[in-house]
């Protein structure tokens, strides 16, 4: 009995090295990574200073080889694309143009496990978030800075971000549910982007800014410290993107009202997150506002 016990435990010893071996292969020369906070439509709102085309200008200075972006792998280039941030499907479609990689790394539960925790959620959980929620991006609007990317990205509101996704939602399991599953999503989120890692030296995460304490979270639990950049452009206001991005939008567009008409197949699992969204229109006031 004592041999097989101490042969169980050389077995995990020998497999629990091997794969810290793999990783520290794998990652050899550990890549910079940086982590960047999105507003979504709220990007094409000037009273915020943070155009999509700042976004694009902040990641042009950091120079990656690699973004990860909020868009799942199974949705990118196929017709739930345009249900994720229309700066996603932007910074795919200028990645040629600026000389990165970009690549899909999202994860969603689905939408039949995340609606019944919505219904069940707790009033006394909702009423304290709601109350956050109402107030947080409000007094950014009466910030003296030159534009919100630096109010998101500052370690006091992701501090604040972080306590209330730590210590509000993620503290009730119906709650923690009803948001996405957050733990898990941000995990699986880092997991992704590593995986696609390859030789790549510079990476960037740009997800929605409530992302940025779990993402870095997540990334400090495999060893790799995340940087969040200070603000590398001046704020232009510019909403104008190009003809090759707004074609990708509509066609996006197009992809999502077919869905809703249940003109094109699509999974149910997709068509009930779709007609429970805005995320049409969303997507028709970027391309309003972008052309």
């Amino acid at each position: 009995m004592f041999i097989k016990v101490a042969h169980c435990i050389l077995s995990l010893w020998a497999i629990t090295f091997f794969s810290q071996g793999v990783c520290e292969n794998e990652f050899n020369g550990k890549p910079e990574i940086y982590i960047i906070g999105t507003i979504h439509s709220m990007h094409f709102d000037p009273e915020y200073h943070y155009s999509i085309i700042d976004i694009q200008a902040q990641i042009c200075a950091l120079k990656p080889d690699l973004v990860c972006g909020e868009i799942t792998p199974e949705a990118y280039g196929q017709a739930m694309e345009g249900y994720f941030p229309p700066e996603a499907a932007f910074l795919a479609q200028m990645a040629s143009k600026l000389n990165y990689r970009f690549e899909p790394v999202d994860w969603r539960l689905d939408y039949a496990t995340q609606s019944k925790a919505e219904k069940e959620y707790p009033k006394s959980v909702m009423e304290k978030v709601s109350s956050f929620g109402n107030a947080y991006f409000a007094k950014f609007k009466e910030s003296d800075s030159q534009s919100v990317y630096d109010d998101i990205h500052s370690e006091m509101n992701i501090a604040i971000i972080d306590s209330v996704f730590e210590k509000i939602i993620g503290a009730n399991q119906i709650a923690e549910i009803a948001h996405g599953n957050w733990n898990e999503r941000n995990r699986r989120i880092v997991e992704n982007g590593l995986a696609t890692a390859k030789n790549a030296q510079r990476i960037v995460f740009v997800f929605g800014s409530d992302h940025i304490p779990q993402i870095r979270r997540q990334l400090e639990v495999l060893g790799f410290k995340a940087q969040i950049p200070e603000r590398m452009f001046v704020p232009f206001n510019n909403f104008k993107v190009s003809d090759e991005v707004i074609e990708r939008w509509q066609h996006n567009l197009e992809n999502l009202k077919l869905i809703r008409e249940r003109k094109i197949p699509a999974k149910e699992d997709d068509y009930q997150k779709l007609i429970n969204s805005h995320r049409i229109q969303d997507l028709e006031l970027a391309i309003q506002k972008s052309t």
